[in-house]
């Protein structure tokens, strides 16, 4: 098996050289990152709500398979298509990078919904369109000195049970049908194939934040078998892996995997996740006998800083919302001063969105916000909140909340995780069918009309939030190194929900 791996990788590394050179990609020397022989840390944002929405943070309800299912019935495949066309076109231009270039970012992680660019009856066929948004999106970046992590963040079935898994039925059905996981392997070096070359693409993030619910071992065996046949095409590029749970540590990444001095190890971690907000007034602060502290949280990280003295340790996800308590933008602080002291590399969550958490938000008086803001799409948030008893509003005596609560009264079911598979599948039905009295509110629009709302998003169109501005940018930065700034390949040519949707608008 090992001696089939290594000819495979030879075969790999004597295509790549009579294409470009290793001195022009990032690459990985022990613990460090380096470019063109230059130490290089990666600092900048995610580009969420691009090729994957998510429901918050564009103000719909459930998946982005369920949203882009809701637009093509209701207004017809036709004008469907011409609004993500223009979304897509216009939610990352050249005035997107120019602003993450001149604030200091030097990359963009890209997260992707395998489910934009295969069919489920379609197995092997990839949506040339979103492939070349994707193209553009490089292009562009590249331009402005930003590199790009692929970030494949929702795949066939779902990692997860969660929303942005794109989990349909509200179940990791990933990781239980084998078809899908074969099928993701294939993406997979599909786009190796198509970026091999390209330097702006710092490397493949395997898989986001996948939960596996006690099967580790079906996550270790996919991550080798697809890290061994990108390897087959690709030999270069950097791989970033994360653990199971939600990639909160090292659980089903087993040493072996570290052999490949390219890979570089990724967690995501959120004041949320550290922290009893709940119980906290302040920050630093004792609670219940213990000091949460930067201290604290450091030896929460010991684990990622121990294993960082020898492989590079990227913080793939961290943040906090618009209109946080000061003392939650204290720990995200905090967080980034130990990012930065240890030397990893790191993206916040996320750059654009609607107004929950983007350093730049849509503002209130474009087409898509003020038709959200409209009475009948509220009328429809509202039906939602007596329903499901979303948000402590008014709920009616027979909603879904408490339905669901008198039946899970007859089980001893903790919350986490029995009563949430529970609950889950049901919320999603309901999103499905919101989302759908939601979009049906834009039936009777035009093209031109359609477009106009997409191009809401566009940099023009918003605003950049003053408190996540601050909390994140660095201005100037000496170590930054832009991606082809050596390239001998192209010297001759000049990219956790938060549930804010459901109250937010």
């Amino acid at each position: 098996m090992k001696r089939t791996f290594y000819a495979a990788f030879i075969c790999g590394l004597i295509f790549f050289q009579q294409n470009a050179s290793a001195q022009d990609f990032i690459q990985a020397r022990g613990a460090k990152l380096y470019q063109s022989g230059k130490e290089i840390q990666l600092r900048g944002a995610n580009l969420g709500n691009w090729l994957l929405l998510e429901d918050w943070m564009v103000g719909l309800y459930g998946t982005d398979t369920q949203m882009h299912s809701a637009m093509s019935t209701v207004l017809g495949k036709e004008k469907a298509d011409a609004f993500w066309d223009e979304y897509m076109t216009a939610y990352y231009t050249d005035k997107d990078a120019e602003f993450l270039q001149k604030e200091g970012f030097n990359v963009l992680r890209v997260p992707i919904d395998e489910n934009r660019f295969e069919k489920p009856n379609d197995p092997g066929h990839y949506d040339e369109g979103a492939l070349r948004h994707l193209d553009t999106l490089i292009r562009i970046s590249k331009a402005h000195g930003i590199y790009v992590i692929l970030d494949l963040h929702a795949v066939m079935g779902g990692q997860s049970r969660e929303i942005y898994a794109d989990s349909l039925s509200a179940t990791p059905d990933f990781w239980r049908y084998a078809n899908f996981r074969m099928r993701a392997t294939a993406f997979w070096v599909a786009l190796a194939k198509r970026y091999r070359n390209e330097t702006a693409v710092a490397g493949y993030d395997l898989i986001n934040e996948p939960n596996t619910e006690g099967h580790t071992e079906l996550l270790t065996a996919w991550l080798r078998e697809t890290h061994r046949q990108i390897r087959q095409v690709d030999p270069v590029h950097l791989i970033f892996l994360s653990g199971d749970n939600f990639g909160k540590g090292f659980q089903g990444l087993p040493d072996d995997f570290w052999n490949d001095k390219q890979t570089v190890f990724e967690f995501h971690i959120y004041p949320f996740f550290a922290f009893p907000l709940a119980k906290m007034t302040d920050y630093p602060q004792t609670v219940d006998g213990v000091r949460y502290d930067k201290e604290y949280l450091r030896n929460l990280m010991r684990e990622q800083i121990a294993f960082g003295r020898r492989r590079p340790v990227y913080m793939g996800e961290f943040g906090a919302e618009n209109g946080a308590r000061e003392f939650v933008y204290a720990m995200v602080r905090d967080m980034i001063s130990i990012a930065n002291e240890e030397g990893w590399s790191w993206t916040e969550w996320t750059y654009k969105d609607v107004g929950g958490q983007g350093l730049v938000t849509v503002r209130a008086d474009t087409p898509w916000r003020i038709f959200l803001a409209s009475p009948e799409v509220r009328a429809e948030r509202q039906k939602a909140r007596v329903l499901l008893g979303w948000d402590d509003g008014p709920r009616s005596e027979d909603s879904a909340a408490k339905m669901t609560a008198q039946i899970l009264s007859n089980f001893n079911f903790e919350w986490w995780p029995r009563q949430y598979e529970f609950v889950a599948p049901i919320e999603r039905a309901f999103d499905d069918e919101l989302t759908y009295a939601i979009v049906f509110h834009l039936k009777d629009k035009g093209e031109t009309e359609l477009r106009q709302l997409a191009d809401s998003f566009a940099f023009d169109s918003c605003s950049p939030s003053t408190e996540l501005v601050k909390l994140y940018f660095i201005r100037k930065d000496q170590t930054l190194v832009p991606p082809g700034a050596l390239d001998s390949s192209v010297a001759n040519h000049k990219q956790n929900h938060f549930n804010f949707s459901r109250g937010a608008f």
